[in-house]
Parts: C-alpha cells; structure tokens; sequence
C-alpha cells in the first residue's frame, strides 16, 4: 500500500480514539440530561441531535462548516483563543462525533425511558441523588445498550466521509481517513489500493457485527 493509504489507517485509529472519548464524555452526558425529555429546551436540543441522521451528509458538514470556519459564529470566537477546527484533525473528530453522537443516545434514551419508575422513585427515597440514581442504578443495568450503542456509533464514526469531506477536506497526510482515502484512490485509478482499503474497512465492519450479534445473543442481563 502507499504511504498515503498507511497514514489514512493511523490517522483513522486515532480519529477513533477521540471520538470514542467523547463520545463516552459528552454522550453520557446528553443521556443524563435528556433521559427526562420534560422541557421544549430538551425537545429542541435531542432534535438537534437527530439532523444528521435526517439530513445528507455533505448538507450537514456544510452547516457544521458555515458555523466552525474561522469567521463563522462559533470559529470567530475559537479563532481567537487560536483554536482552529475546519481543515485539521479536530475537524475530523468532530465531523465523526456529530455523525454518531445520535446513534449512541437514542438506544441508551429510549431504554432509560421505559425503565420501571418505582425503581427510579426507591432510589430517590433511600437518598440517592438523580446523578447518584444514574450512574449507580441506571446504568449498570443498561450495560447492554450501553454496548450496543457504542458498537453502533464506532461503526459509524470508521465509514464516516460526507461530513468529514467538508470539514477536514481531503488533505494527503492530514486529514485523509480511510474511507476518504478509497475515494482518492479510485478518483486517480489506484484501484489496488481502493480494494485493500475496502477489504481492510469490510473485515472491521463485519468483526464489529459479528461482536454486536455475540452480544444480543450472550449477554444474559435483564434491563429491567
């Protein structure tokens, strides 16, 4: 394989990592806070949250662009700390975060939502906080989701292209990811190198659904 195609899968595995940190972050996070949707502010921001997976990729990363260049609403003032995210390897993390932030919660949310109230409500009366009642309580009972959810999410974040297209561009040793390296690759005729990546990314996707059907099937751990 080519140098180019090497560092695309480097720079892949480290986009992974990041996005897997935040999403471990901030993902629980926006589970704890919109686990209880009870406000138009909630409503708004899990809407927000649902977009990419309505909207086409490029449109997304167009918006997600207008908002993160350096004379954008939010790039303007993060361009002035001389944080710059557009064309870079944060770029990338977020374009990944965005695209599978959505695919994390919502199994995690909807689980939580049904799970039985006088449980939630016993624990509020031994003196456990909400945040307590959550991380003590809730989630170790959604271990499952939990995996599942993040399965999901990685899965997402290894084939993601439109999004990162427009906010990391295609630049060789930089922000070409694997999935934007294949179509490099096929652009200038390297075909061989577009088939091994290919094949490279299927063994990944097809481990990854191997391991989620492994765990539907095996994991022997009642939600409720």
């Amino acid at each position: 394989m080519s140098k180019e195609a090497v560092f695309s899968l480097i720079l892949t595995l480290k986009l992974l990592c990041a996005d897997v940190i935040l999403l471990i972050i901030f993902g629980t996070m926006l589970v704890y806070y919109l686990m209880e949707e009870n406000s138009y502010i909630k409503k708004t921001v899990y809407m927000f949250i649902d977009l990419p997976l309505l909207f086409p990729p490029i449109a997304t990363g167009f918006l997600l662009l207008w908002l993160f260049r350096d004379n954008g609403y939010i790039g303007n003032i993060l361009s002035k700390i001389n944080i710059h995210i557009i064309f870079g390897f944060w770029g990338l993390v977020l374009a990944g975060f965005v695209a599978s932030v959505s695919l994390f919660i919502k199994p995690l949310i909807a689980s939580i939502r049904q799970y039985p109230k006088n449980i939630i409500e016993a624990s509020y009366m031994s003196g456990k906080s909400k945040f307590k009642t959550f991380v003590f309580i809730i989630m170790p009972s959604m271990k499952k989701v939990f995996i599942v959810s993040f399965i999901l999410s990685v899965s997402r974040i290894f084939g993601e292209v439109g999004i990162s297209l427009m906010l990391g561009g295609n630049i060789p040793f930089k922000t070409n990811t694997i999935s934007i390296e294949i179509f490099s690759a096929v652009f200038n005729g390297d075909i061989d190198t577009a088939m091994y990546l290919s094949l490279i990314m299927f063994a990944v996707s097809f481990i990854l659904f191997i391991f989620l059907k492994y765990i539907e099937n095996n994991i022997k751990h009642d939600l409720f």
